[in-house]
């Protein structure tokens, strides 16, 4: 006769060549991710997927940050029209070699020939009243600098869709475009 064994000892006993395809299984296991792992990094670092960014578009180099449509004076209402604008870039700019075209809701609003603001003052300048800030009174625009340009009455309401194109005059290339409600 036999005895029975008791359930309070377990068998400790396991074939040796179980436990080997274990370590196999294991160790192909952890090449294949390490090249899948690999692979993933490197088309993300060759942007051929995307990086699943949470973050915002980048802004452009120069931005719109308000618009005022009050009086200096007195504070009340007049459609002011007084854009500011930021360099928001890293870029510095000679001031002189810009310019701005401003668009009310698609249509052309104003033009502004130059950004340099004593440069402004000798110029034909319709539309235009002045340009005020750091941005405009030194030749160069500095990042981080923002300038006032006041356009004449009326020029932008509230409500209405802006759009300011900063064109370089060299290059007649659109070096920033961005739109806000005013």
């Amino acid at each position: 006769m036999r005895k029975a064994r008791s359930p309070a000892s377990p068998v400790h006993r396991i074939a040796g060549d179980e436990r080997a395809l274990s370590h196999t299984h294991a160790t192909l296991l952890m090449v294949a991710l390490t090249i899948i792992l690999a692979a993933l990094l490197l088309l993300m670092l060759l942007a051929m997927i995307p990086s699943w960014s949470w973050a915002e578009p980048a802004q452009p180099p120069v931005i719109i940050t308000d618009i005022i449509h009050t009086s200096t004076e007195t504070g009340k209402m007049k459609h002011a029209s007084r854009v500011f604008l930021l360099n928001n870039g890293s870029t510095v700019y000679k001031n002189d070699d810009l310019r701005a075209v401003f668009y009310r809701n698609g249509q052309l609003a104003a033009i502004v020939q130059t950004l340099n603001g004593y440069l402004l003052i000798k110029s034909h300048h319709d539309g235009v009243r002045y340009l005020r800030y750091e941005g405009c009174r030194s030749p160069y625009w500095n990042p981080g600098e923002e300038m006032e340009v006041d356009l004449t009455d009326g020029t932008l309401i509230p409500g209405v869709k802006v759009t300011v194109e900063i064109i370089d005059k060299k290059t007649e290339k659109v070096i920033s475009k961005h739109t806000v409600v005013a």
